[in-house]
């Protein structure tokens, strides 16, 4: 046998054996698959990142009460911000005289005496 064709022997023991090994990982994706499909793979992976992203968002959260606090804070008074104006201009506006009379009429009225 030449040198050509020992090569040619070899490369195909070779390519048998990569064959195997091929088919032998290709009949663990279809089982894995059969056991979990992706969708349910995507699936658990989405939800153990939402539940990663929280544990880290409660942490920052122990953290941080006084600035949690203080932007909810600012976000209630943004968003309520027509009705407490209003209240703080009725709050604050000059009380109107109840009688109906002015105050300054009744004293013009009285003649000093002497």
């Amino acid at each position: 046998m030449s040198k050509a064709e020992e090569q040619l022997a070899e490369h195909r023991g070779l390519r048998g054996l990569a064959r195997g090994l091929f088919d032998t990982r290709l009949a663990q994706v279809k089982a894995d698959l059969a056991a979990r499909s992706i969708g349910g793979r995507v699936k658990a992976k989405a939800q153990s990142e939402v539940f990663k992203t929280l544990d880290t968002g409660l942490d920052v959260a122990k953290e941080s009460k006084g600035i949690i606090a203080a932007t909810a804070g600012a976000l209630l008074v943004w968003v309520f911000r027509a009705p407490l104006f209003n209240l703080a201009k009725e709050l604050f506006a000059p009380a109107a005289v109840q009688d109906g009379e002015p105050i300054a009429e009744t004293q013009q009225d009285e003649e000093p005496s002497a």
